[in-house]
């Protein structure tokens, strides 16, 4: 457990755009970015240290996990295909680590993890933190039974090829796995030439998800609540309102139709606002991982055993 008088510091191998966002997170979290690496012998991890005042770049990845006595957090954020590289590292250090979405798209790689196995080692699936994911889960507790609907559009360049899926569809179906409990694949319909996928879902609770995977369609993600009498939607994920009951406007010169609107009684927003520039859920995530530097359990993070149902659901559907 690091020194709670002392700055924490952290260690980051992978230096790509993502990186960037999470340097201002924990640096805004009370961090130092103390060390970092890009891939083996990287150039622009130079000037990502000058960037964000790393003082000690290496240019061998591996070198950064033999020092870690000189650090209290790892961030893996290497393209997703290199993290086994170093992940079997990480694990033998026993020290907190955040690792990048999805971690591997290999589910039986990711089976040797159980649900208490490496709590310390938490899995960026960020959009967990927003603050529209926390309401809709308030929503589901408050309401009771709730149907849900989410759209998950993806690109495919190549049929047959769901690399793209595995990669990014993973952040809705982590969602879907943290909102419901044990989801299971009641009906599996695939669309005519490869275009998507149709999944009826149902949680141990008897709470039923329709799921709609539309390859190459120009939609935005969405996730939508219904229950008795309130509707809950994020669409996108970042964005959310509540509606209850309708509004009705009576014809007019103007428009003679009687037009009736869903009207919305609340209103949640993840997006940055200027006390808090950091791209959504970043800095929460950084916050959670903070705390369990502190010795504290982790609440809202996923861990890898979620990084698994994960790509075992996306497993299920897409072959």
């Amino acid at each position: 457990m690091a020194n709670i008088m002392t700055q924490p510091k952290l260690a980051i191998i992978g230096t790509g755009n993502i990186a960037n966002f999470h340097c201002d997170a924990f640096k805004k979290a009370g961090f130092e970015i103390s060390h970092g690496a890009g891939s083996l012998n990287s150039k622009s991890a130079i000037e990502f240290g000058k960037k964000h005042g790393i003082k000690k770049i290496f240019s061998d990845p591996m070198e950064i996990l033999k020092n870690c006595a000189q650090w209290d957090v790892v961030l893996l954020s290497t393209p997703t295909e290199k993290n086994i590289t170093y992940l079997d590292e990480i694990l033998k250090i026993n020290k907190p680590a955040l690792i990048e979405k999805p971690v591997a798209t290999d589910a039986e790689y990711l089976s040797q993890f159980t649900k208490n196995s490496f709590k310390k080692i938490r899995v960026a699936y960020n959009r967990r933190f927003y603050a529209t994911t926390q309401r809709a889960k308030n929503f589901i507790d408050d309401e009771g039974f709730v149907y849900a609907k989410m759209e998950l559009p993806e690109t495919l360049n190549t049929a047959g090829y769901y690399n793209s899926v595995h990669l990014n569809s993973a952040h809705g179906i982590d969602l879907l796995n943290y909102l419901f409990s044990s989801l299971e694949v009641i009906k599996n319909i695939h669309f005519e030439n490869d275009i998507g996928r149709l999944v009826i879902l149902k949680s141990s609770d008897n709470q039923i998800v329709n799921l709609i995977m539309n390859w190459n369609s120009p939609s935005n993600f969405s996730l939508s609540l219904e229950s008795a009498n309130k509707k809950f939607e994020m669409k996108p994920f970042e964005d959310s309102q509540i509606f209850q009951g309708m509004t009705v406007i009576e014809p007019s010169d103007e428009l003679p139709l009687r037009r009736y609107i869903p009207k919305s009684i609340e209103s949640v927003t993840s997006y940055p606002t200027k006390s808090n520039l950091i791209k959504p859920g970043f800095l929460e995530q950084a916050l959670e991982i903070k705390n369990l530097l502190a010795g504290k359990e982790p609440i809202i993070s996923a861990s890898l055993y979620d990084a698994y149902l994960a790509q075992k659901l996306l497993k299920e559907i897409l072959y």
